[in-house]
């Protein structure tokens, strides 16, 4: 496979939510929020409305129970600035492209939640040690947690960055960027190297840099959530929790549409650590055509967070950030214009502690339960990068 890939978290999120109402304060979240706040076009339902879905998609890539595929947060660049894994930009693509289609029909909240989530992806790449890896010209990292904990430490202390320029670029591309001037060095940011080299917070040239690359993950961030605004209507429009209804509705000649029926026959198949998920098209889609299925998952019984979005065409998807030995929860909604089915029956399935290559695949009967949140899992391949000389 090539470089051993990094599995730890780069800025903190202070800790995992235990109360999704309050969610932990952490740098994630800083970094987030000073984005939101050099915004020109209307982002209420970020920084109010579903401020607390936004934070806690911030946290979800490290957490375990949500996404927690923390050896995929890293974009490697080789030494004469060719790009040779773009793991973090992909990821925050993805992200990108689910949250775009929930500005667009209006799920605000889901929306939210998924550009919470995009925003770890890209300001992770602000972190020297995520452009390092054992295979990479620049070799392995040895400062990374402690780093991390002094921004931790200092998180109270930090001022809103000043003097950030709100660029348009959209997430895969932001990120690179980002990738690209903390692997090399850019202005008073040096790069991944000297860093790891002259770890010292007591020098002011080190220090300097360390809050440079911490301010560029915010401009970084920002440019993708201005590209995503403009890109899902140039002014998001702030969801109104009470509309007026028309004084002089007008009949409706047709029968409206209603939200389908479930997916049926969901089936998980455990192959190593990967599940793979298969299912049926609801037998009533409402009266409208299936737009979209939504995959969700947990390690309990209760408390589902989607993880995926599919086109309408896919009945069958495979999960490859389950962990070895846990015990998964998945259940599939089917989503039409008139809105979403209720949770389908869920299926739950253990990994084996260690993959044996002649186990054959086991499948897991059906149970049930519900309740949702979100976090997308796309891809899609950069054309282009931008170059360096």
């Amino acid at each position: 496979m090539g470089a051993t890939l990094p599995n730890a978290e780069a800025w903190s999120n202070g800790g995992y939510s235990a109360d999704q109402n309050n969610p932990d304060y952490g740098t994630h979240d800083w970094i987030a929020d000073m984005a939101l706040s050099i915004q020109t076009r209307d982002v209420t339902f970020l920084k109010t409305t579903y401020h607390t879905e936004f934070l806690l998609g911030t946290e979800a890539p490290d957490n375990p129970d949500y996404i927690g595929d923390t050896s995929k947060h890293h974009v490697y660049f080789a030494s004469d600035h060719q790009l040779e894994d773009d793991a973090s930009a992909a990821r925050a693509e993805a992200l990108y492209q689910g949250a775009l289609s929930y500005l667009k029909s209006g799920n605000y909240e889901i929306a939210a939640y998924d550009i919470g989530v995009m925003t770890h992806y890209i300001a992770d790449l602000g972190v020297f040690g995520h452009t390092m890896g054992t295979f990479t010209d620049w070799g392995s990292e040895t400062h990374h947690s402690d780093y991390e904990n002094e921004f931790e430490e200092r998180l109270d202390s930090l001022s809103a960055p000043s003097g950030i320029s709100l660029n348009d670029r959209d997430a895969y591309n932001a990120t690179l960027d980002l990738a690209e001037d903390v692997t090399f060095g850019s202005g008073a940011i040096k790069a991944n190297i000297w860093m790891d080299s002259n770890y010292n917070w007591a020098e002011p040239v080190f220090v300097s840099s360390a809050m440079g690359s911490l301010n560029m993950s915010v401009a970084a961030v920002a440019a993708a959530i201005n590209h995503l605004l403009i890109e899902g209507g140039s002014s998001t429009p702030i969801p109104d929790p009470t509309p007026t209804p028309d004084p002089t509705p007008s009949p409706d000649p047709t029968p409206s549409a209603a939200p389908p029926q479930p997916p049926s026959s969901v089936t998980a198949v455990v192959d190593g650590s990967q599940v793979r998920l298969s299912w049926s098209p609801p037998s009533d889609d409402g009266g409208a055509a299936i737009t979209a299925y939504l995959i969700y998952r947990s390690t309990t019984s209760d408390n589902p967070l989607q993880i995926a979005t599919l086109s309408n065409s896919v009945v069958s998807w495979t999960d490859e950030s389950a962990l070895k030995g846990k015990t998964y929860y998945y259940w599939v909604v089917a989503e039409n214009s008139a809105g979403q089915s209720s949770m389908s029956q869920v299926v739950s399935m253990t990994t084996p502690e260690d993959t044996n290559p002649l186990l054959l695949p086991l499948i897991i009967s059906t149970i049930s339960v519900a309740l949702a949140s979100t976090a997308a899992l796309l891809w899609r391949s950069r054309s282009k990068h931008r170059q360096r000389h």
